[in-house]
């Protein structure tokens, strides 16, 4: 049973690396290419139809979070090149929780003053 559970384990390991660190920047990158069709959608919208608040904290989000899966592709392919550890992902990650938490709060305290609660 033991050489079974250490057969299982290893499969998992691909040039000493983990191989949901791949899984996880393809997904990473497939949602990159999805947040960019979402971005043109939105710039489309707003070109045809004019700025409205829904459509400005949408535009403003996914902006957000382009920066922040580019951010993490980036932290990947640098973690592959073995120049950093999985520390500096974190640390960005839970650091970009700020952005997001900044956002939030403009979207739900300055847009209704903005926009003239409408």
């Amino acid at each position: 049973m033991e050489c079974f559970n250490n057969d299982i384990i290893n499969c998992f390991y691909i040039d000493g690396r983990h191989c949901f660190d791949y899984l996880n920047l393809a997904l990473i990158l497939i949602a990159l290419i999805i947040d960019g069709v979402a971005l043109s959608a939105i710039l489309f919208r707003l070109s045809a139809f004019g700025i409205t608040p829904n459509k400005l904290a949408a535009l403003g989000e996914n902006l957000i979070l382009l920066g922040n899966l580019g951010g993490l592709a980036w932290l990947y392919v640098v973690k592959f090149k073995r120049k950093c550890d999985f520390i500096k992902l974190e640390r960005w990650q839970t650091g970009y929780l700020y952005v997001y938490f900044i956002w939030t709060a403009m979207v739900a305290f300055i847009f209704p003053i903005l926009f003239r609660f409408y």
